[in-house]
């Protein structure tokens, strides 16, 4: 990949930004900046579009030594800063630093990911103009910047509402981080309408390790796509984790098992070979899940069928799903009118009975209720005859996973919906093995 970053400091004639460049010196090939007695450099990590199989963004990351050579955390380093001076000083220094580094060609298509710190989105407007002034100092447009603020208490909001308004109003971009942890909630998301959303990282793992962590990320990812906004997952340290972020349909990732964070000129991305890993495995994975799926409810399905017919020729409720009660992962079955309303009560596996947990006592009696917003219902109403298999959903009678077979029957001049809900995950019967 062919370099042009840049070997000595730019020049900054805006006397404004000035105090901030002095701090800047150049280095072989990359620009450094003095902080005390710290050396900081630039270290820039990719982020992914997993559809566009290449980077679209890289995130800047300040990577500081003492004196002595020693590594310095960012958390040492901002700890060094002694008072709020100092603090949004050294804030939008590091910014400064990542701009000035921002130069080689393989960044010119991307956006650059620039952290700010709470502290310095409080107060910074004390010290005086800066971020509009240092983009346009430095040529970059604001469009391809994206401006990071962190997911964490503070204490004025309006505040902090303000300061996204003013980047975005300049033509930047705004994502919140860590969204997941801390002071998270969905209040904040929808008074900033930030562009992008960053997962926290602990979230990625709990979803890779649990599979109803997993299926919580799925709601989650859908409901702030809601919200207008980008989903970005950092931190994914291992081909399960890049999975399942891929199988949540978040757009973005970042992290190790991608690419570390890099100082000096960008080296070869190994993505390629990964993402076409990650296809080739999720599709495979996609193809075993659903042969695997159809076999597990295949037995259900023909004893629902049998159920159906039964009750299409005039068999009573009780009679025509005898068979299917006694399955194992049957919990149980119902019958509903042409409106959604539930003729009876449920008819509950003898199985499942012992397994009942008392404490949802007050939702075990549904006569009467109306499952017209249910998805199976009205997909049995607009296939008339043909058995329908619900996606994986909570269940309100006893709230637990499961999923539900639907089929619009004729009795007579009635229609009338044959339910049956089944435990999930579903475990084929052992008569279909």
């Amino acid at each position: 990949m062919t370099t042009t970053l840049r070997t000595a400091v730019p020049r900054i004639d805006n006397p404004l930004l000035r105090r901030y460049s002095e701090h800047l010196v150049a280095g072989e090939a990359h620009v450094e900046a003095r902080f005390q007695n710290f050396s900081v450099r630039s270290a820039f990590q990719p982020i992914f579009s997993f559809a566009h199989g290449r980077p679209v963004g890289f995130e800047g990351l300040a990577r500081a030594t003492s004196a002595a050579g020693a590594p310095i955390s960012p958390g040492e380093l901002f700890s060094a800063a002694a008072g709020l001076e100092s603090t949004v000083f050294l804030d939008r220094l590091l910014r400064t630093l990542h701009l000035a580094n921002f130069s080689d060609p393989a960044y010119e298509t991307a956006w650059l990911f620039l952290n700010i710190s709470p502290t310095a989105v409080v107060n910074g407007r004390a010290s005086g103009p800066f971020f509009k002034e240092m983009l346009q100092a430095f040529g970059m447009p604001p469009q391809r910047v994206v401006v990071e603020v962190t997911e964490s208490e503070t204490p004025d909001e309006g505040v902090l509402e303000e300061a996204t308004r003013y980047y975005r109003d300049i033509g930047c971009l705004v994502a919140i981080d860590d969204f997941g942890a801390g002071h998270s909630n969905f209040n904040r998301i929808w008074r900033l309408k930030p562009d992008i959303i960053k997962l926290d990282r602990h979230m990625i793992f709990q979803a890779a390790q649990d599979p109803a962590a997993r299926r919580g990320l799925v709601g989650i990812a859908g409901l702030l796509h809601e919200t207008g906004a980008l989903v970005l997952a950092e931190g994914i340290e291992t081909e399960e984790e890049a999975k399942v972020v891929v199988q949540a349909e978040v757009d973005l990732l970042q992290g190790y098992f991608l690419q570390r964070p890099y100082v000096g000129p960008p080296p070869r991305l190994e993505h390629r070979e990964r993402f076409d890993a990650l296809r080739r495995g999720l599709f495979r994975q996609a193809k075993d899940d659903e042969e695997e799926f159809h076999q597990s409810v295949r037995g259900y399905r023909d004893a629902f069928s049998r159920a159906a017919d039964a009750l299409g020729v005039g068999q009573a409720l009780p009679a025509a799903t005898r068979e299917l009660l006694g399955l194992p992962n049957v919990i149980r079955c119902y019958l509903l009118d042409a409106e959604g309303t539930q003729i009876g009560e449920n008819l509950t596996s003898p199985d499942y009975v012992s397994r009942r947990d008392p404490r949802h006592q007050p939702l075990g009696a549904t006569a009467g209720a109306n499952w017209m917003h249910r998805h199976y219902f009205r997909r049995a109403i607009s296939s008339p005859a043909s058995v329908q298999i619900s996606r994986p959903y909570l269940s309100l009678t006893d709230p637990r996973m499961c999923l539900t077979l639907s089929r619009a029957i004729r009795r007579g001049t009635d229609l009338v919906v044959l339910c049956c809900d089944l435990a999930y995950p579903v475990e084929a019967p052992e008569s279909t093995s």
